[in-house]
């Protein structure tokens, strides 16, 4: 089964009519200006050609104004994978939900495009021991091309710690912490080594936390990666990545459960 599907017609109103029965929580984002806003929202009502969203609430900051015709991104789990897709706004509404009580909505389009990728991509796993990952970073749009940096400023760099297809994390010496405020959003490129070509997207900052030694650890999500086709691609090769480190952990964990157990007979 491959890691991510483009769902047909008939799949997107049946997940989306699931995805409004059960109440799933659903991710919002999009890019105003040059920013990345996210809300968390909920789909109350589907019709043919049309959904309602109960009215974002916001998201670590607060929830932008959505003109109509703007492009959202949605985003929700239901079993086994995660769905993605962009609804375009056709307004502001008020509809019954669950309970009887009106509530405020967002009407927003029916997608004639979902895409879902499998749950265990976004599983976040380590950074195997034996592998260095570098990661670059250059702040601002656009996205990176595969000829990132010639001519530019290189902003900062470190080393990835975990990953998954929702995002990473980065090591920094302490000295080379850059400014950021949650929400911005910088250019990455991940060097997976010479034989593999770079990933390459936009990040944006959620959170610093310092470990026991004082070293930085920056938490970045990827955004947009949907959208087109090189960032399907660029999810795809995430996700594919995800999965070869956490085989490369279980191996190491059986490895050392083996090794383990002579050790363990002879004591007893």
């Amino acid at each position: 089964m491959p890691l991510i599907e483009e769902l047909d017609c008939e799949q997107i109103h049946r997940t989306l009519e699931d995805a409004s029965s059960r109440e799933v929580p659903v991710a919002l984002s999009c890019r105003i200006g040059r920013a990345w806003h996210g809300a968390r929202t909920r789909i109350i009502l589907k019709g043919p050609s049309e959904m309602y969203l109960q009215y974002p609430g916001p998201d670590e900051e607060p929830a932008p104004d959505l003109p109509i015709a703007t492009s959202v991104n949605l985003a929700f789990k239901l079993r086994h994978h995660k769905h993605m897709f962009n609804a375009l706004v056709e307004g502001d509404s008020e509809c019954v939900g669950p309970e009887g009580v009106p509530v405020a909505a967002l009407r927003v389009s029916v997608p004639k495009r979902m895409y879902r990728v499998q749950r265990r991509a976004y599983h976040r796993v380590d950074v195997p021991r034996n592998r260095s990952v570098l990661v670059k970073f250059w702040e601002g749009p656009p996205a990176p091309t595969s000829h990132q940096g010639e001519g530019e400023c290189l902003s900062w760099e470190g080393w990835l710690t975990n990953l998954s297809a929702g995002g990473f994390q980065v090591r920094l010496a302490s000295g080379s912490v850059p400014q950021l405020e949650v929400g911005d959003v910088v250019r990455v490129e991940i060097s997976l080594g010479q034989e593999f070509r770079p990933v390459e997207a936009e990040g944006q900052f959620r959170h610093e936390i310092r470990d026991e030694r004082g070293v930085a650890l920056l938490a970045f999500r990827f955004v947009g990666l949907h959208e087109s086709p090189a960032g399907r691609e660029t999810l795809q090769r995430i996700g594919q990545i995800v999965c070869d480190f956490q085989r490369l952990g279980g191996r190491r964990r059986a490895r050392a459960h083996e090794s383990a157990r002579p050790a363990a007979h002879s004591a007893s």
